[in-house]
């Protein structure tokens, strides 16, 4: 097998690991029913030999001199990644809750693969709940869509191969690693790499020729947009929280045809709004300011849209607070991505992050980004009278549109656990499945103590655009 070394995005997300901050989603699956869990172990274990990325981990060079590669885990065992916990009777809805929290909190063992399926029994009404925990080095959203048939079934009795235990050989040592990382950065300039990199150079050309006067400017208004920080902008204390609603893709559709935009003008639209009504009730003054939201965004080609890795762009979006009704509200945002999305800024951002990312040396890169998350960084930058960056993290990962099955047992609710990020300590991560649109805020419970508000002003936003009761 060939070696494949991490990409410099990839490698940043194992960076970006510190002392309250861990950069690995949870998708949380509320199953109808007790799960088989030697079942589940049995088929989980039949389909890695499908998924060789599950069965890799992350090795790192000596002193950092080149990125990390991917290798065969000489000591994999899948009862490390197939946990089984119980919660005693009686049951108690906080101690599922302190469960899934602890979970997401958890961070891997790196000398394993960076992925686990947790399942929680003793649910009322003899229900269960997988989490499947995935470290972002591994991809991105699309990428975790593609890895989904591994933790789940759109069927409830799929016919699997038996599994057949294979030899691999040990991690190579220290020397042979800084010998693997010499080889690939003198190849790295053979002459199909510097075409690559003759082209890339080419669409930056071509690109600041034409549109980068729009996309200037469109990050001027992002700037000068006025801001506060929130609470939750302030630096975070290692804890968890989180909370979940949900409504239907038809009402969504209902809502797009009424008001127009897309699904994720709409998405961007009800969380400003929840946030607007928290921030109202919660005395804090949002009156001619706007909300800064960081949305990650697909930049996948035709070439890689089913590889594994990242490939995503940061899309900075300013969402209005002042109060006005939710359909205004939807209208200025859908204006602002539309001429976002004219300018090219979502591209621009993507080449500006791989070209800075591939400049950095690996050693670098890690000490900056250590820095970044670094609780010394979180109380240098927080200054109640400057607004942060970022005020919030908003995405939309794509989920199967069929009904789902987990060791013959079909899923009846999902959430999806956003990591936190430095001083950004409220994210929202939204999911569709089986018809409907999941949309789950995580908090840093510290900060935002009563995040569970959140779910009902979406709630109230999407009722309101909707005209229900009018």
């Amino acid at each position: 097998m060939a070696r494949e070394r991490l990409s410099p995005l990839d490698a940043s997300f194992l960076y970006l690991d510190g002392p309250v901050t861990c950069n690995q989603a949870v998708a949380l699956n509320i199953v109808d029913g007790e799960i088989d869990f030697p079942r589940l172990r049995e088929e989980m274990q039949r389909k890695l030999r499908d998924y060789t990325r599950l069965r890799q981990c992350v090795v790192f060079s000596p002193l950092n001199l080149f990125r990390p590669t991917w290798e065969l885990d000489p000591r994999f065992d899948i009862d490390n990644h197939v946990i089984l916990h119980r919660i005693e009777s009686p049951y108690s809805e906080a101690i599922f809750r302190e469960k899934v929290e602890e979970i997401f909190l958890r961070k891997f063992d790196r000398s394993h693969p960076l992925w686990a399926v947790h399942v929680i029994q003793g649910l009322p009404d003899g229900r269960s709940a997988q989490l499947t925990v995935i470290h972002h080095s591994l991809s991105d959203g699309v990428g975790f869509a593609k890895l989904a048939s591994a933790f789940f079934d759109i069927e409830p009795a799929p016919r699997l191969d038996e599994w057949k235990p294979e030899h691999v050989p040990a991690l190579p040592s220290g020397w042979r690693r800084l010998w693997d990382g010499t080889v690939d950065a003198v190849m790295s300039w053979v002459p199909s790499e510097k075409w690559r990199l003759l082209q890339t150079l080419k669409m930056y050309r071509q690109f600041f020729s034409g549109r980068a006067r729009e996309a200037r400017a469109q990050l001027k208004r992002f700037r000068r947009a006025p801001a506060i920080r929130f609470p939750f902008n302030t630096p975070l204390s290692g804890t968890a929280s989180y909370t979940q609603t949900k409504c239907s893709m038809e009402e969504i559709a209902r809502i797009r045809s009424r008001r127009g935009g897309t699904v994720n003008d709409v998405l961007l639209t009800l969380v400003t709004s929840a946030v607007a009504r928290y921030a109202t009730n919660a005395g804090i003054p949002v009156d001619e300011t706007y909300l800064r939201i960081l949305v990650p965004s697909n930049v996948r080609s035709d070439e890689n849209r089913n590889e594994m890795g990242n490939f995503v762009s940061m899309a900075p979006v300013i969402a209005p607070l002042g109060s006005m009704p939710a359909a205004e509200r939807l209208a200025k945002i859908q204006a602002y991505t539309a001429e976002m999305k004219a300018c090219g800024l979502a591209q621009l951002t993507s080449m500006t992050i791989g070209l800075s990312q591939s400049v950095l040396p690996p050693a670098l890169s890690k000490h900056l980004h250590g820095l970044f998350v670094s609780r010394w960084m979180q109380r240098v930058t927080n200054k109640p009278t400057t607004p942060p960056p970022f005020n919030i993290v908003v995405t939309n990962v794509p989920g199967a549109p069929v009904s789902t099955f987990v060791a013959g047992k079909r899923i009846t609710d999902v959430s999806v656990l956003v990591p936190l990020l430095p001083s950004i300590g409220l994210v929202c991560g939204a999911l569709s499945h089986d018809g409907m649109l999941y949309v789950t805020f995580t908090a840093d419970r510290a900060l935002l103590p009563d995040v569970e508000l959140l779910s009902g002003y979406v709630d109230e936003t999407i009722a309101e655009l909707l005209n229900i009761g009018n």
